[in-house]
């Protein structure tokens, strides 16, 4: 599809430094593959979706953007499609967090529907909890012969990560409660991520509830987007609040 088309669709716009992991979470949510060189270009780029659900499909567009001084929202072919901003960070280095809280300073993200920031590549984080369930998943996928006593330094992962849980406090953890009240403050949801590792991320809870890329699409798909085609036939060009849908009944 030509790109004129595409800036016609409801848009959702993924933000973020280089090499925070932007390509890799839209490969597994979009399904599709990505130049490895990609993430670090300066432009912008943009792909169409097709959000398919039990219940609905939708057409939308999927800006993505690396983070800069110059970079504005104001740049954008019509900023008014804007329905979803995703901003990501790499968990393993704050700066880049850092980067978006400042970038955020100087944006109106308030006029999005939806607000989502992935906290990416929390497996880089030795004493995150999810690495105690990592283990038992490789050893639970294992054949049969896989012992108790695995050698986890053949996956890439030490004896000690994941021990924390039951010594000392994290010292991740004041960071994610700085994280989180930043989000809070700007009504945005925080979402954890491991994107390169499927199987990690599917580790990935809060409360019960998933995270990762499971929790992005949730949140994406959601959304009642303008266009949505409700699968018994049905189209909605624009979203309605349901006493407006209630009102229209009585008038008719």
């Amino acid at each position: 599809m030509d790109r004129e088309s595409l800036e016609k669709r409801p848009a959702i716009f993924v933000v973020g430094s280089p090499n925070v992991g932007k390509r890799t979470i839209l490969s597994r949510l979009l399904k599709v593959d990505f130049d490895d060189a990609s993430d670090t270009l300066p432009e912008l780029s943009v792909n169409g979706w097709t959000i398919n659900t039990k219940y609905y499909t939708a057409d939308v567009t999927v800006w993505t953007a690396n983070l800069s001084n110059e970079l504005s929202i104001a740049s954008f072919p019509d900023v008014n499609q804007i329905v979803a901003l995703v901003m990501v960070f790499d968990t393993s280095d704050l700066p880049t967090l850092v980067a978006l809280k400042e970038w955020v300073s100087r944006t109106d993200i308030q006029k999005f529907d939806i607000l989502l920031c992935v906290g990416n590549k929390v497996d880089l984080l030795p004493d995150h909890p999810s690495h105690v369930e990592y283990k038992r998943r490789l050893m639970k996928l294992g054949e049969s012969s896989v012992r108790s006593n695995v050698d986890f330094s053949d996956y890439g992962i030490s004896e000690t990560e994941g021990s924390s849980l039951l010594g000392n406090e994290e010292p991740s953890l004041g960071f994610k409660r700085s994280c989180i009240e930043w989000c809070l403050e700007h009504n945005i949801e925080y979402v954890e991520a491991c994107a390169s590792n499927a199987e990690f991320d599917q580790c990935l809870s809060v409360d019960g509830d998933s995270q990762g890329i499971d929790r992005l699409y949730g949140a994406l798909s959601a959304h009642m987007w303008p266009g949505m085609l409700l699968k018994s036939g049905d189209r909605i060009n624009e979203p309605s609040l349901p006493e407006q849908e209630e009102f229209r009944r009585r008038r008719i």
